[in-house]
């Protein structure tokens, strides 16, 4: 039996400022049966000193005996974790104040092992990105269902949907038999260097089905700090991005020699996770990347701000084809020559603010936001849900399926009583046409047959 009922889990390297926010957050709960366990990757004693601030029996601080790479510091604070579900965010990120009370209803009512939901967004006002920062994004949809793990796979390795469709452990609840599962197979939970991608790809394929939800249960931060902003956007500028680098190296986490290691979001993180996880979790799938499709998606996203580093950046994607002649062939007629067409810009912010009939985009800092606890207290008070709880919209799959045959049932029923009526009026009509045909009842006929054309007319407007 779990000692309690969620885990979140906050890996965290020397970053106690927004740590602080981040465990308000997680302490403010309409919920009670959860822990937080803060992982210090060997931070300084700041990180020590954040946590004290919120000590008591629901916190807990443990740190890692040396300075690992992010996904060995994951797997050492998500082996930490009693609960019966493990919920990860990070140290920039914030729970909703609805959100584990929300999570224990739906994983009680649903049976579900996992429960992915569309977190909201929020750029911290130390954002790296010029110009991106103070923005909130909330979800309003309200609707959940039930999805097949391998289809989603599918759809986000094809890149029609974003692979937070998937069951990241940054953006779901997470059974702990699941992770059991996952470490069997594989040895750990996050053996990738992008393990929140990863993640979702593994989760989603040992799980198999997964419960989905539009409905906001946590904030997405992104500070200055943050790791993916300095890995694909600010690469080969920041001391974030080295460090990230050389741990991975050091430990052996290295991309897929398939994948070229290129700043291309989201389609070289996304394919090099998915490449892993489909040699380690589900080899005989039959899902894969399409080659050609990636290569067009790298040309278009490179984010590079010379002509040189466009060749180059051009010259190892051809490298990384090598190994399929008639690829390179295409990619030598088609893209190879491409020119430089600039830098691309880093937009993240939509170019109006306002609802746009799925997200609620916002400038926070006109709000008076200037952190995640501000941030997740906005989103309180535009969503209500803590204090209302929340009104599903939208049936799952399988009772959808249901209502469809039960639908398709009765349009087949009345199709076959309208086959049988027209039978009859063709019978009568034929019957009609034979008595009357050199009789004296002519004139009663035409009346007859004006009828019957009018009851063939009804009928066929009823089919």
């Amino acid at each position: 039996m779990a000692a309690v009922r969620f885990s979140v889990v906050i890996p965290t390297r020397e970053r106690a400022a927004t740590l602080r926010h981040a465990l308000r957050t997680c302490l403010d709960q309409n919920f009670d049966d959860f822990e937080v366990v803060v992982s210090d990757n060997a931070g300084s004693s700041a990180t020590r000193a954040a946590v004290e601030e919120f000590a008591g029996p629901k916190v807990r601080y443990v740190r890692t005996p040396e300075l690992l790479a992010m996904s060995s510091n994951w797997d050492f604070a998500v082996a930490q974790a009693r609960g019966e579900y493990v919920v990860l965010i990070g140290d920039d990120d914030g729970l909703l104040p609805h959100a584990l009370a929300e999570l224990d209803a739906l994983t009680r009512e649903r049976k579900a092992r996992v429960v992915r939901w569309e977190p909201a967004y929020y750029t911290w006002p130390s954002f790296a990105l010029p110009g991106e920062s103070d923005y909130l994004r909330v979800p309003l949809g309200r609707g959940v269902r039930e999805l097949s793990g391998l289809d989603t796979i599918r759809s986000v390795i094809g890149f029609r949907l974003p692979y937070a469709a998937l069951p990241m452990l940054y953006n779901a609840a997470v059974h702990r038999a699941v992770l059991d599962e996952l470490r069997a197979k594989v040895g750990r939970v996050f053996p990738h260097p992008v393990p929140d991608v990863y993640s979702g790809f593994a989760v989603a394929a040992v799980a198999g089905r997964f419960l989905s939800t539009d409905i906001p249960m946590s904030i997405s931060g992104q500070s200055g700090a943050s790791n993916g902003i300095a890995t694909l956007f600010n690469r080969g500028r920041s001391a974030i991005d080295r460090e990230f680098r050389d741990l991975n190296a050091k430990e052996g986490l290295l991309p897929d020699p398939r994948i070229p290691d290129l700043p291309v979001f989201p389609h070289v993180p996304v394919a090099d996770a998915f490449a892993f996880a489909r040699r380690k979790l589900f080899p005989d799938e039959a899902v894969d990347l399409d080659r050609r499709q990636f290569a067009e998606g790298c040309v278009a996203n490179l984010r590079v701000a010379t002509d040189e580093d466009w060749r180059e950046g051009l010259r190892r994607l051809r490298e990384s084809l090598a190994d399929d002649p008639a690829t390179l062939a295409w990619f030598d007629a088609e893209l190879a020559n491409r020119p430089f067409p600039g830098p691309l810009p880093s937009r993240l912010k939509p170019a109006r603010m306002g609802f746009d009939g799925e997200f609620l985009h916002l400038n926070a800092a006109e709000f008076g936001v200037t952190d995640v606890t501000a941030a997740a207290g906005l989103c309180d008070h535009i969503l209500n849900y803590r204090a209302d709880g929340v009104a599903y919209r939208g049936l799952l799959v399988q009772e959808l399926r249901r209502v469809n045959a039960e639908r398709q049932q009765l349009i087949d029923q009345l199709q076959a009583e309208c086959e049988a009526r027209l039978a009859v009026i063709r019978d009568l009509d034929a019957r009609l046409r034979e008595a009357t045909r050199g009789g004296p009842l002519k004139r009663a006929a035409r009346w007859v047959k004006r009828r019957l054309t009018a009851l063939r007319v009804a009928a066929m407007a009823g089919r």
